[in-house]
Parts: C-alpha cells; sequence; structure tokens
C-alpha cells in the first residue's frame, strides 16, 4: 500500500491552522482607545450634519460647558449596535467584538449599563480634568487586571482579532481629524456670547407677540 499515514498531532495542527485566530487574553488599551474614537470620530459627523438640519445651530451648544452633550448622546446608540452586531464601526475596523459569556450577543439593556459605565468611570463624563484621571485609572486597571470594571460587572469578554498596522494608521487619522474638525466647528457655536441668543429669544417673543395682536386687532378683539 502506497497511502500515506497521517498522524494524529498533524490533523490537529492542520485544524487549529484553519480556525480563525484571536486572542482574549492578550490586553490591548491602545486598539480599544483608538476604536472608542473612531466610533466617537464618526458619530460627531452625524452631529455636525443635524448642525446643518439645524440651520447652523449646534444641538445644545451653548449649554453644556461643563458636561458635554455629545459622549452621553451616544451612549443608547453605542449600546444599540453592540446588541444587534457585537461591535461598532470603530471596532470592526480594528476587528474587536464583545461577547457576553455564552450567550454570545449583549442584551441592550446590558450595553446600555455597560455604555454608561464607561461614560461615567472610564471618561469622567467628559468633564475637562476629571476625564483625563478616570482614563488613566481604567487603563492602569486594564493592564494590571486584564479587565476593566465595566467588562467585569457585565460579564463580557472583549475578543481582538490580529490587524495590520495600515488599519491603525487609518483608524488614528480618522480619529484625530474627526475629532480636531467637531470641536474647531463646535468652538466657532460656543464663541457666541450667551447673551446674544438671550437677546434673539427675546426677540422671537416679541415678534410672536406683536403678530399675535396684530392678528387679534384685525378681529376687532381688545
Amino acid at each position: 500500500m502506497t497511502d500515506k499515514v497521517i498522524e494524529p498531532s498533524e490533523i490537529i495542527v492542520e485544524q487549529r491552522e484553519r480556525q480563525p485566530r484571536e486572542n482574549i487574553t492578550h490586553v490591548n488599551p491602545w486598539i480599544r482607545f483608538l476604536a472608542r474614537y473612531v466610533d466617537y470620530s464618526l458619530f460627531f459627523l452625524v452631529l455636525l450634519l443635524s448642525r446643518k438640519w439645524l440651520h447652523g445651530e449646534l444641538p445644545l451648544g451653548h449649554y453644556e460647558y461643563f458636561i458635554p452633550f455629545e459622549f452621553f448622546v451616544w451612549i443608547p446608540v453605542e449600546a444599540l449596535l453592540l446588541s444587534l452586531w457585537g461591535t461598532t464601526p470603530g471596532k470592526f475596523f480594528l476587528k474587536t467584538r464583545l461577547k457576553a459569556g455564552k450567550r454570545g450577543k449583549l442584551e441592550w439593556i446590558c450595553a446600555l449599563r455597560r455604555s454608561f459605565s464607561v461614560w461615567f468611570r472610564g471618561l469622567g463624563m467628559g468633564i475637562v480634568g476629571v476625564n483625563v484621571f478616570c482614563m488613566l485609572t481604567a487603563y492602569n486597571r486594564l493592564r494590571m487586571m486584564q479587565i476593566t470594571t465595566w467588562d467585569r460587572d457585565e460579564h463580557v469578554v472583549v475578543t481582538h482579532y490580529p490587524i495590520g498596522r495600515w488599519r491603525i494608521y487609518v483608524a488614528a487619522t480618522i480619529a484625530l481629524f474627526g475629532t480636531l474638525f467637531y470641536y474647531s466647528e463646535k468652538g466657532k457655536e460656543l464663541k457666541r456670547p450667551l447673551g446674544c441668543d438671550i437677546k434673539y429669544f427675546h426677540e422671537k417673543v416679541e415678534t410672536a407677540s406683536s403678530g399675535h395682536f396684530t392678528r387679534s386687532s384685525d378681529l376687532g378683539v381688545s
């Protein structure tokens, strides 16, 4: 007989090579950070489009000097994406997926709690100074404990797949320029004195009142 005998070890090696490689235990805080800010940049673009739709007015732009609203608004959006696909645009591009233990996909309420915890504990609600402290704390914990508090609380497993360097460069470019562009546009809106908006609001009220008075006079009502 000329058939070649295949050793069991060769079959096992061959099967392992065909399986997609993943790395659950290796922690990569920078990839997670980069993926999150790619998501933010793309979401900020949506906010800018809504600004155009609102005829140049940034939603809540004048009333969020202390706590930026855009990070908070992203919470339910991120939760929806994670519950549907287990990833977000930034995580998908950098080949990162989230699973809820043996259940697979996260339930929406679980993803919502996780996203809220990231905003509150990880980003410090976006408050300048507080956010740096929270991000450094989360970074050190992830490096030492191999898991974040929000992933631990919700029993979420983060899986990283191998990526090429070009993906990191593209993601960094999107995150950097997208964020800078958004905040440059936002800065123009915030530079306008709040008093101008109050004056504009009063003018609108007076115009509406005078119009109502004129219509009432036309009807003979005094």
